[in-house]
């Protein structure tokens, strides 16, 4: 602790900045505000929707994606997301619930034209169904089920989706097309009021989103690059790397995992700064994951 780490990636961080590279930041100490506002950049809290919003039900490209070969197979890969992502915001749904859940899903998009062929890269943000309108169906679906176990499966499911509607207590995070942009260059997401609150729920499953918007935008930087026919490198920095290590929901260093092993070929590369490696190693499933991590590493 305070031996410069912090320091020292700032000092890497711009001269890649001068470079023109695309700098991502998840910050837990907000000790990134005053060199984003000196690089021109963004700080985006992603404990409110102030700077920008994430809409859990808006479809993206994934790199899982670009690599299926299949095709178009965006939203597959996103419902499979969204199978995580509500399994950690409604804690305790039983597996026929979230399978009803699931085919909620497919029929709402459905409702929006949004199928398994439809080019999502032309599908605006406003396109997508929100909390609001999955609460609605799914309280259609209650008032017209007509078997008794289902009904009780739709009552449940709407209780736990109240909350995330209009009025409800996290509706302001999450209820709305998506606003967050990109445009700047060098980009932080402070976690501090998110991580303050000790919500594990709440801040894990937006630790998911953020993690899966930055996929996202690994992906478009590639695609900047060959339209433009540019060398543009894309960084993702984790800094007090080990404040994101959740044993039970191992997000962050799933991510980190998966960073490690691909980001090269994305004409990337990933930062994790860490002052307690024994975070890092909790468990035998953690320690496989954080030493391929540190493997990978040009310099550790």
């Amino acid at each position: 602790s305070g031996c410069g780490k912090s320091f020292c990636t700032k000092s890497i961080l711009a001269n890649l900045a001068a470079d023109n590279s695309k700098i991502f930041i998840l910050d837990p100490e907000r000790e990134y505000d005053i060199i984003a506002k000196n690089m021109y950049g963004k700080v985006i809290d992603v404990g409110s929707a102030k700077e920008g919003r994430i809409n859990p039900l808006q479809v993206n490209a994934s790199q899982d994606d670009e690599d299926s070969g299949e095709g178009n197979v965006a939203l597959a890969m996103h419902m499979q997301f969204l199978e995580t992502f509500f399994g950690l915001i409604l804690e305790g749904i039983t597996m026929d619930g979230m399978e009803l859940l699931t085919e909620a899903l497919k029929e709402l998009y459905a409702k929006f034209g949004i199928t398994n062929s439809t080019q999502i890269e032309n599908v605006k943000p406003e396109q997508f169904p929100i909390m609001q309108d999955l609460y609605n169906y799914i309280s259609e679906l209650y008032e017209n089920a007509t078997d008794d176990y289902n009904r009780n499966n739709y009552k449940i499911l709407k209780i736990y989706l109240n909350k995330f509607a209009e009025g409800g207590r996290n509706a302001q995070l999450w209820n709305g097309p998506s606003t967050i942009s990109s445009a700047e260059n060098f980009i932080v997401f402070n976690f501090q009021s998110l991580l303050a609150n000790r919500n594990n729920t709440i801040a894990n499953a937006q630790m998911l989103l953020v993690l899966k918007y930055l996929d996202n935008e690994i992906i478009k930087n590639r695609e900047y690059n060959m339209k433009y026919r540019a060398n543009r490198k894309i960084v993702i920095v984790i800094d007090e790397a080990h404040v994101f290590i959740d044993s039970k929901f191992p997000l962050a260093l799933d991510f980190m995992y998966q960073m490690a092993k691909r980001i090269r070929k994305y004409n990337g590369m990933q930062i994790v700064i860490t002052q307690n490696i024994k975070d890092f190693v909790g468990s035998e499933e953690l320690a496989r994951k954080s030493t391929a991590i540190i493997n990978a590493c040009q310099y550790s």
